[in-house]
């Protein structure tokens, strides 16, 4: 049986299988999991969600009987404030998450806004370009790029209308994965996340731009590893 079940959540335009590598680099006891937006991949049929509340709402309930096991969220830009958010509602049903790590983006009240999900495609994919740190043959290709576009608006459209005015504090440890070379991110921003916790936050300065851990997936792996080898979780009784 696992120690841990790991949770991980994509950034925008993502899915589950941008994971489907790091469960070799894992210990053996730790059970990696991946949530599936709506309308990408294996769930490409179901209805793209447009709005934070609703994703939350649907990633709390998926996760609601994998509570066997102590729950460990992470998040990198979109999932993060989605990871967020599924925190903050499976600790309202009583179901603890030990620790929620966050990568390359503002904290929930310090969201930037935005209006690119209301503008041309052209302008979506350059902003994809832009973020990217090397060059993604999917944004080369018309046939696949037609298939894409639909959840990366949607993912935009989320992130872009998300607002939080006062993050509710988690009991959860938040640790913060900020990359200096990320324009997504200031570092004033990645330390208001202080607010989204009652415990301090540990914050890790990273070299690189946005996708930073891509290049650079086992040494974060193993960084949040080593904050897990710190916690002494109690095992949960199984969900019924």
């Amino acid at each position: 049986m696992p120690r841990w079940r790991w949770v991980c959540f994509a950034h925008a335009g993502g899915s589950a299988s941008f994971f489907r590598d790091w469960v070799h680099a894992l210990p053996a006891d730790i059970d990696l999991l991946a949530i599936q937006y709506p309308g990408r991949e294996d769930r490409f049929s179901e209805p793209c969600l447009t709005d934070m509340q609703r994703l939350a709402d649907g990633a709390a309930h998926a996760l609601s009987c994998y509570t066997d096991r102590p729950l460990v969220l992470f998040g990198h830009s979109l999932g993060a404030v989605v990871a967020y958010e599924v925190a903050m509602r499976l600790e309202q049903r009583a179901i603890a998450v030990d620790h929620l790590f966050v990568s390359a983006h503002p904290a929930p009240q310090r969201q930037r806004g935005g209006q690119l999900h209301l503008g041309p495609d052209a302008a979506l994919l350059d902003d994809v370009r832009r973020l990217s740190d090397r060059p993604n043959a999917l944004l080369e290709n018309p046939a696949l790029c037609e298939l894409f576009l639909p959840s990366l608006r949607n993912d935009y459209r989320i992130v872009e209308t998300y607002t939080c005015t006062q993050p509710r504090p988690l009991k959860s440890r938040i640790g913060v994965f900020y990359p200096e070379q990320d324009p997504q991110i200031e570092f004033d921003e990645a330390k208001a996340w202080q607010a989204a916790s009652r415990q301090p936050l540990h914050l890790q300065r990273w070299q690189g731009g946005h996708f930073y851990l891509v290049e650079q997936r086992q040494a974060l792996i193993d960084a949040i590893v080593a904050t897990l080898l710190t916690l002494s979780p109690s095992l949960k009784e199984t969900c019924q």
